[in-house]
C-alpha cells in the first residue's frame, strides 16, 4: 500500500466569556463534510506554527490572535491521509468569530463535546481541554481544601481503607466548584466503582492488563499509570483516555518522554514531581502536564 499523503494542521480553541470553546462544522464540499472540528487549517511549508495559527484563525474565523499557548501534538491516520494535528489553546484575541469560510460555528461546554460528532483527530483534544495540567495526588478533604483556589487541578483522589479518604458527591461538587477534576486513583474495577458512584470525571488505574473501553466517547475518561512506552502503548490499544507516565526508578528523562508522547496520541502527564517547577520543561517535551505527589505510595 502507498505511503498516505501526510498533512500538517495547525488549529486552537478558542474560548467566550462563559468558558465554552468554539467548534465548526466542516462545509459541503469538504473532506469529511458536516463533521465537526476545531477551528484551523493546513500550515503552509516552513511557517512558523504560532504565525500560521494566528493566519488561519483570521482567515477562517476574522479575530485577531495575540497570544497563545502549544497544547498537545498527535498524528491521526485516515483512510485517505495522515494528519500531524499541532493543537493550541488561544490566551488572547480581539473580534467577534465569524463563519467566513460559509461554516456553521458553536459554543459547547468542554463536558458536551463528547456528545458533538466531532473529527476522530479530535478525540484527545476534548480530553486535552477537560484536563487541567497540573495534576496532583490527594487522599482526603483536607488536603482539597488546602489547594490554591485560584489555581484548577487534576485531582488524583487516592482511596484508601481510612474514612476520611472515601469520595462521594458532595466532595465531587466541591472540587469541581472550585475549577478542578477529580479521578479515583485505584485498581481496575472498584476505582471506576467508586468514581461512577461519587459522580467523579473519571478513574487513573495502576496498569494490570484490563481492558480500558469503560465509555467509548469520553464522557467518563480513564487514565493509566504506566512506568514506559511499551506499558503506554499496551494501555492506549486497550483504550486509555490520558497516561500518567511514572517510572519506579525516577521521572523519565526529556529524551524518552520526548518520543513518548510523540507517538502517544493521547495527553500524557509525567510524574512523579514534588511540585510544579518543572511543567513549562515537560510540555517542551511534549507533555500534557506535571503529575505531583509527595511520596511514593501511588
Amino acid at each position: 500500500m502507498a505511503d498516505l499523503p501526510e498533512f500538517h494542521v495547525i488549529a486552537g480553541a478558542l474560548f467566550d466569556a462563559t468558558g465554552r470553546v468554539l467548534i465548526a462544522q466542516r462545509p459541503r464540499g469538504r473532506h469529511m463534510a458536516g463533521r465537526w472540528e476545531f477551528p484551523g487549517g493546513k500550515l503552509g511549508f516552513g511557517e512558523d506554527r504560532l504565525e500560521g495559527l494566528k493566519r488561519e484563525l483570521a482567515e477562517e474565523l476574522g479575530v485577531a490572535v495575540h497570544s497563545a499557548r502549544p497544547l498537545i501534538r498527535l498524528y491521526h491516520n485516515y483512510p485517505d491521509r495522515r494528519v500531524l494535528l499541532d493543537f493550541w489553546r488561544v490566551i488572547e484575541y480581539e473580534g467577534t468569530p465569524k463563519g467566513l469560510d460559509s461554516q456553521a460555528l458553536a459554543w459547547v461546554k468542554s463536558d458536551e463535546l463528547p456528545g458533538h460528532n466531532l473529527l476522530e483527530a479530535d478525540r484527545a483534544i476534548v480530553t486535552a481541554l477537560r484536563l487541567p495540567q497540573l495534576a496532583r495526588v490527594i487522599s482526603g478533604a483536607g488536603q482539597l481544601a488546602a489547594l490554591d483556589a485560584k489555581v484548577a487541578q487534576t485531582i488524583f483522589w487516592h482511596v484508601k481503607e481510612s474514612p476520611a479518604t472515601q469520595l462521594d458527591a458532595s466532595v465531587v461538587r466541591g472540587a469541581r466548584a472550585a475549577g478542578h477534576r477529580i479521578f479515583v486513583l485505584g485498581d481496575g474495577v472498584e476505582a471506576i466503582r467508586i468514581a461512577a458512584a461519587a459522580g467523579a470525571d473519571g478513574a487513573v488505574l495502576r496498569r494490570h492488563g484490563q481492558n480500558l473501553h469503560v465509555d467509548r466517547e469520553g464522557a467518563f475518561l480513564v487514565g493509566v499509570v504506566c512506568e514506559d512506552e511499551a506499558g503506554a502503548l499496551e494501555a492506549i490499544s486497550e483504550g486509555a483516555h490520558f497516561l500518567v507516565v511514572a517510572p519506579q526508578r525516577g521521572p523519565l528523562q526529556q529524551g524518552p518522554l520526548e518520543h513518548l508522547c510523540a507517538v502517544a496520541g493521547i495527553p500524557v502527564f509525567a510524574g512523579w514531581y514534588p511540585d510544579a517547577r518543572r511543567l513549562e520543561q515537560l510540555q517542551m517535551a511534549g507533555a500534557h502536564g506535571c503529575a505531583m505527589v509527595t511520596t511514593r505510595s501511588a
